[in-house]
């Protein structure tokens, strides 16, 4: 019996390395596919359109590339998973295809002047096109800017390679996103930093110059966005779509500093916070403001515990101190510093 894909109804019984199934499958267009049974016994009832088709085998083609083509991993896919994609889903515009196209290029490239030939009728959904012919136009636009060269005239996804011009135009795309609004704000998640982030660090950010008729940038806390990712390649994802990064040092946190980093890595503006009174290094006390040095682990060994400060890689960096009761103070100064240093 064969079996042919839900998303772009291209016949899978050959494609994979197993046999497939109507829940499980591997597909040359769309990836590895993993369902739950009442997700394929909903998909007609669901009556998807075109685009939305569109949008699911863009998505988890992408999805199943990025994390390196992986079988057998990751989680069935629900009918509510297939929902959260349709409504995530952001269709790239041609400007946006051809940067995505001549960098997945670059990748396939073994050394400059290498000759690649792209298989349109299976790559397509790869490359955010809706179609075969959708991609050779967008091949036929990346010669046409002198970005790509092919000897084939007909064919300008046939042994195409890339120009000097487009590896300029590639340095160009490299730069830091100058024109998103978003930033990303990494800080520790507890109740009552999610507070000052609601009071301060959010209004701040999302200040509306005179004149304008919105915010100038939004901010992106990561438990705030929905997802169905790997929670470290969402954040990953997100740090690499902003402009600049907030990040509050307050709590220790390994995580923050790692997104501190990365975003640092990439050439972003990173603004520094922290709470007051976790700026330097102390002593935990009990609530009756006893010492407390040592804890035991779950054998009985001793811990010794102390409350950490700001990390000494980055203590000399500048950063702008706050108390929990002078938050609007905070945010006055928050505000000042991103008007100074994004342009």
């Amino acid at each position: 019996m064969s079996i042919s894909c839900l998303f772009c109804g291209k016949d899978v019984t050959n494609d994979g390395a197993f046999k497939p199934t109507q829940t499980l499958y591997q597909c040359k267009r769309c990836g590895y596919i993993h369902l739950e049974r009442e997700a394929v016994e909903d998909f007609e009832s669901m009556k998807l359109s075109e685009s939305d088709l569109t949008a699911l085998s863009i998505t988890l083609r992408n999805e199943w590339e990025r994390k390196g083509r992986p079988i057998g991993a990751g989680k069935r896919l629900m009918s509510s998973d297939l929902r959260h994609i349709i409504r995530q889903f952001r269709p790239l515009d041609p400007i946006e295809k051809m940067d995505y196209a001549l960098i997945s290029f670059e990748k396939l490239s073994k050394f400059v002047g290498a000759q690649i030939t792209i298989s349109a009728g299976d790559d397509y959904p790869l490359y955010y096109c809706a179609e075969p012919h959708e991609l050779i136009a967008i091949c036929r636009l990346l010669r046409a800017e002198g970005f790509t060269t092919s000897p084939e005239l007909e064919n300008p996804h046939n042994r195409l390679s890339i120009t000097a011009t487009g590896y300029q135009r590639l340095r160009e795309i490299r730069r830091p996103n100058r024109s998103s609004r978003q930033c990303f704000v990494a800080m520790w998640f507890t109740p009552e930093l999610s507070d000052v982030f609601e009071k301060a660090f959010k209004p701040a950010i999302e200040f509306v110059e005179s004149g304008e008729s919105g915010p100038r940038y939004e901010a992106v806390k990561i438990d705030n966005v929905e997802h169905i990712n790997d929670i470290n390649d969402e954040i990953i994802a997100q740090i690499r779509r902003s402009r600049f990064m907030v990040c509050d040092l307050s709590g220790y946190r390994g995580g923050v500093y790692f997104e501190a980093g990365f975003a640092y890595g990439l050439g972003l503006e990173v603004i520094y916070t922290c709470r007051k009174d976790w700026t330097k290094e102390e002593a935990l006390r009990d609530h009756s403001g006893n010492e407390v040095a040592t804890l035991l682990d779950s054998i009985g060994s001793e811990i010794v515990v102390r409350k950490e400060g700001v990390h000494f890689d980055l203590a000399h960096r500048n950063r702008i101190e706050w108390e929990p009761d002078k938050l609007e103070d905070f945010k006055t100064k928050l505000e000042s510093r991103i008007k100074a240093v994004i342009f």
